[in-house]
């Protein structure tokens, strides 16, 4: 089997509630929309390969021009089934130019099309070729808490997710202490004591007032992880946080490489492990994170993609819940499922995903002008 085209497209798709990080919420900014790159991989054997990657502020026309005119003759004339030698082979050729970032990131697209001709060659689902460990995975709500948002609101988002029968739900935090303790003190009281509950601080927090922030978390409202609570690039602060908090310290969405959550590992600085599949370069480079958190005996949550996670979730048994995040829904025919309050990964071979023509057609990025 031969690849014999690479094509590639991004898409400009509005998300239903605006995402704020706290530094933005500070301004008043909002990002009203995500970039999605798709790129589709076709074979001489009729198989067609799909696969997508996303930034949040900026990079979308450069990644098509990453996958166009770079990556693009890399690929040709090979054989898709070599996800390994493919992956090697690419970075060698554009590691003068990223090793990380948007080259990576768009690689990620890639290296998902490769593996979506892998299962569409074996005829089996994604999550059965990576091992077919339960049918089903828990999954949360993770659109329910950003910082703009009322205590009503997300009272409500959140109550709209629990009744679908999810296990749970994140709140952003990192902005104002006293208001993020009230906002999760209401949200608490309001959806009672059995539900799981996460916190997402996105790195705003100073060591001292994640510290207190982390007490007050566990003490007071029952959190069940708090997620960046600092910098990414502080290691030893968030060692000294796990050690120190009881409530587990959840990281790795902005981590870019192995070597990054290994040293991550070896001080003793995370407890749950939370790789993207896009930042880190696609579902191969995955993997190998996936054996290092089953070799140090971390769980794992991917960070975002549902339409990927629920895959993993459900063929990986390290892989204990999956982020409910339903910002690339509308570009595709179908999405996972939610049935009896997890997540249920679809039965077509491959990813089992189909862009919707009309999305496409509608949400196209114009590679010219504004």
């Amino acid at each position: 089997m031969k690849i014999t085209q690479l094509e590639s497209q991004v898409l400009r798709l509005p998300l239903t509630r605006p995402i704020s990080a706290p530094r933005d919420n500070e301004r008043g900014g909002r990002i009203d929309h995500v970039f999605l790159l798709v790129v589709h991989l076709d074979t001489d054997t009729g198989h067609r390969g799909l696969g997508f990657a996303y930034t949040m502020q900026g990079g979308a026309r450069a990644m098509k021009a990453i996958a166009d005119d770079d990556l693009a003759p890399v690929l040709v004339g090979e054989d898709p089934l070599d996800h390994e030698r493919l992956a090697i082979k690419a970075y060698w050729r554009l590691q003068t130019i990223g090793r990380r970032g948007l080259v990576a990131q768009v690689y990620s697209a890639i290296d998902l099309a490769l593996w979506d001709i892998k299962g569409k060659a074996a005829g089996l689902p994604l999550y059965k070729l990576l091992g077919g460990a339960r049918e089903a995975a828990p999954v949360y709500g993770s659109d329910a808490g950003w910082l703009w948002m009322s205590p009503k609101d997300l009272i409500e988002a959140s109550r709209g997710y629990l009744e679908q029968g999810m296990m749970g739900v994140k709140i952003k935090v990192g902005g104002d202490p006293e208001a993020d303790a009230d906002r999760l003190t209401q949200v608490r009281e309001a959806i009672g004591e059995d539900p799981w509950l996460a916190v997402d601080a996105n790195q705003r927090y100073d060591y001292g007032t994640a510290l207190a922030m982390g007490r007050f978390f566990e003490e007071e409202i029952g959190v069940d992880w708090f997620e960046e609570p600092i910098s990414c690039e502080d290691v030893d602060g968030h060692a000294r946080l796990c050690e120190r908090l009881e409530v587990p310290i959840a990281v790795g969405e902005t981590l870019f490489g192995r070597d990054e959550f290994e040293r991550y590992l070896d001080k003793g600085a995370v407890d749950v492990l939370q790789p993207d599949v896009t930042r880190l370069g696609g579902l191969t480079a995955w993997l190998k994170v996936a054996a290092l958190a089953e070799q140090r005996q971390r769980p794992l949550a991917p960070h975002l993609m549902p339409e990927v996670a629920v895959h993993l979730a459900c063929g990986l048994p390290g892989v204990q819940v999956v982020e409910y995040m339903p910002w690339f829904f509308t570009a595709f025919v179908e999405t996972p499922a939610i049935a009896n309050g997890q997540i249920v990964p679809p039965q077509r071979p491959g990813l089992g995903l189909e862009m919707n023509a009309e999305a496409v057609e509608k949400y196209a990025l114009p590679m010219t002008g504004s």
